[in-house]
């Protein structure tokens, strides 16, 4: 009876999509998953949904400071850009496949990208284009002209301003609101950060107030984060959940608008609290549901372990395989993916991650430029889908996407088969598919493919069903020196290579014998592969490169605090082989830290940076806190020129430049002063030195 009189009161409420769809009283699961079928997005929400991909940028006082998290007492005369340019951001953003571009326009710091007026910690008190530059009309301006959607980013807290936490903040943070929807054109989204997020108190922050205040001004932002439109999925890491669902449960039965509502405002927090959890959109995670909501996922992570710029995060830009995870995973599976590229102090995209970006929207370019299901044959049933090619064809990806605009998120789980041209085969399976599922398969020649929709909530509509061949990943060529600095490259293919600091292309000098660099420098490289005939695959190279310090044939050991014999001697931290290492005594006594080696060079320099390499596997005796000496021809005392902490786990090289080049080096010496994992040793695969 009770399921019968539920039917006769949901019965009207699927028949027509809303915004607020309320829960009856004493609803079961399945009765609930059927009404959560009638939530659709918002049109904001909806054009969100379609971007897929866009890009983070941080940049502020930290990128100056080389900190994550200013204190906010930072001078503004340190925001000094030597060549900034905001459309060399969009267009590295466009190339990778980037659809739209959020800037921080404010961090925790306080300091204002733009001249506000609601405070003198702002680019108008920098020496930056004489006190007259606005990164935020700059950044906007790019945007348009390259067709990049724009938004900002305004952190809610403000460790400059003497007022945070009082109610005297709300008329600061209101201004520099107001200030960015009113000036810089048309926003597709505003996002407030959550760290140190100010509480939900009416009477100190107004969150509410200012909702209404974006909802004037930029009627088609969504706000996100802390906001009603776009939730944080959950981490910063790059995942997203097996089964992502943007219908989400609230636990109130209040109808009124999230922007209004003091109560249904109140339980999106609460949901918001929840963000972490693995299921929130599940039949079993909306049983207790009063009211439905749409709110999508919006994956954020950094393209390198911090989310601004650090010179000593250049050698550890993750690599094209790992950015495709977060898109398959992200943009493949129903949410928005929001990569972080942070400019560097010149006020670029900094050379290595325009490198692997590149190499990104060449692959996705090649990967969608032919629906391999385009001209087949379909048979369309309400639950169901065929296509049957015209010839046996080479797979790699299927994409599924519902028709979330006109029949809302319905697919709970789903299987493909495959069809040999005599019978189909069950080939693979899914959850949830939403704006977009992508599957990455094996490699697989079929002549048919067909899904199944196995279980859904209401009645789901197929929008799209096509059939890619991804591309080939084209190994990296390994870049090698000698101690005489002859430099030799080895990959698959014609090579070509450069010495310059730029890209190498099809028109770059080819590499066909090893050749000298007598005082060090970058060298990258790529292998270019011939097309094969019936290959269906197009092949995406991929960029090696190496920095190399002048030549170490002239240097010999001064003194060493101790060593593990001939095998793992001082000489072999600079004997051109990075599979080979120095390494601290731990048999049969441990000499406790620090530890330190000394090198005459032969020669003399001018001293500008340094490379540390740690060993290639484990992280064992691979230094943390360091200390770089130098002396001169004179053999006086040891003069500190360096000290700081690498980044080094994981086999990466960390590149220190000094402040100020140090002149007449004849000697130097390499001070371990803690072990990453506090273990008393020390270790370093190659030293390399940087000359001016």
């Amino acid at each position: 009876m009770l399921r019968r009189a539920l039917a006769a009161v949901l019965l009207p409420l699927a028949l027509s999509a809303q915004d607020v769809v309320l829960v009856p009283p004493g609803a079961d699961a399945d009765a609930i998953a059927a009404l959560a079928a009638t939530v659709r997005p918002s049109a904001r929400q909806l054009a969100w949904q379609q971007l897929g991909f866009t890009a983070f940028v941080h940049f502020g006082m930290n990128t100056f400071t080389n900190r994550e998290w200013g204190e906010g007492n930072e001078d503004p005369k340190q925001f000094a850009p030597t060549d900034f340019d905001a459309e060399q951001w969009v267009k590295t953003f466009a190339d990778a496949g980037m659809r739209g571009l959020i800037l921080t326009c404010k961090h925790h710091d306080g300091f204002c990208l733009w001249p506000s007026q609601s405070t003198q910690h702002t680019v108008a008190q920098s020496p930056w284009r004489d006190g007259k530059g606005d990164v935020v009309r700059e950044v906007a301006a790019a945007c348009r002209k390259h067709g990049l959607a724009f938004g900002v980013y305004l952190s809610p807290w403000d460790r400059n301003s003497k007022v945070f936490g009082t109610p005297a903040y709300m008329q600061v943070f209101e201004q520099q609101l107001r200030e960015l929807c009113s000036n810089y054109g048309p926003l597709f989204e505003v996002w407030f950060d959550g760290a140190n997020c100010p509480a939900d108190d009416p009477a100190l922050f107004a969150w509410q107030r200012f909702f209404r205040l974006v909802r004037e001004l930029q009627p088609n932002a969504v706000l996100a984060i802390t906001g009603p439109d776009v939730r944080w999925v959950g981490n910063e890491g790059g995942k997203t959940r097996a089964e992502e669902w943007s219908v989400l449960p609230l636990d109130t039965n209040d109808r009124g608008d999230l922007e209004t509502s003091r109560a249904a405002w109140q339980s999106l927090w609460r949901l918001r609290n929840r963000a972490q959890e693995a299921d929130l959109g599940s039949r079993s995670a909306l049983v207790h549901a009063q009211r439905l909501m749409w709110q999508p996922a919006e994956t954020d992570v950094s393209i390198r372990p911090g989310w601004f710029w650090h010179p000593a995060e250049d050698t550890q830009v993750k690599p094209l395989t790992t950015l495709l995870d977060y898109w398959f995973g992200a943009v493949g599976g129903n949410a928005q993916l929001l990569l972080n590229v942070p400019a560097d102090t010149h006020g670029q995209i900094a050379a290595p991650d325009v490198a692997v970006l590149r190499d990104l929207g060449s692959y996705l370019s090649a990967m969608v430029a032919r629906d391999l299901g385009a001209d087949a044959a379909r048979k369309t049933y309400a639950l169901a889908g065929e296509l049957y090619l015209p010839e046996p064809r080479t797979i790699s990806v299927i994409e599924l996407a519902e028709d979330v605009e006109h029949a809302g998120q319905c697919v709970e789980a789903f299987r493909i088969d495959t069809w040999d041209g005599q019978q189909w085969q069950e080939f693979a399976r899914g959850t949830t598919i939403g704006m977009r599922r992508l599957l990455r398969v094996p490699p697989t020649t079929v002549q048919g493919v067909r899904y199944w929709i196995e279980q859904s909530r209401g009645k789901p509509k197929i929008r799209t069903f096509a059939l890619y061949r991804a591309p080939d990943l084209l190994a990296a060529p390994t870049i090698r020196r000698d101690r005489s600095g002859k430099v030799s490259i080895e990959a698959e293919g014609a090579i070509h290579f450069t010495t310059d600091g730029s890209l190498p292309t099809a028109q770059s000098p080819i590499y066909d014998r090893p050749f000298d660099l007598p005082r060090g420098g970058l060298v990258r490289a790529i292998a270019l592969r011939r097309p094969q005939k019936g290959n269906q695959s197009v092949g995406i190279p991929r960029i090696g490169e190496a920095m190399f310090g002048i030549p170490t044939a002239t240097w010999t050991v001064l003194q060493v605090s101790s060593e593990q014999g001939p095998a793992e001697g001082a000489d072999k931290a600079f004997d051109g082989d990075p599979s080979s290492l120095w390494h601290s005594r731990y048999s049969p006594d441990m000499p406790k830290p620090p530890h330190f080696l000394a090198i005459d060079l032969g020669v003399t320099i001018d001293l500008a940076g340094f490379i540390y390499q740690p060993r290639q596997s484990g992280n064992n005796g691979t230094i943390a806190d360091y200390a770089l000496e130098v002396r001169g021809t004179d053999g006086g005392p040891w003069r500190e020129v360096a000290a700081g902490t690498f980044a080094a786990k994981g086999g990466k090289s960390c590149r220190v430049m000094l402040r100020e080049p140090a002149q007449g080096v004849r000697a130097v010496r390499l001070i371990a002063k803690r072990e990453c994992d506090g273990r008393p040793f020390a270790s370093c695969a190659e030293l390399q030195l940087l000359a001016r």
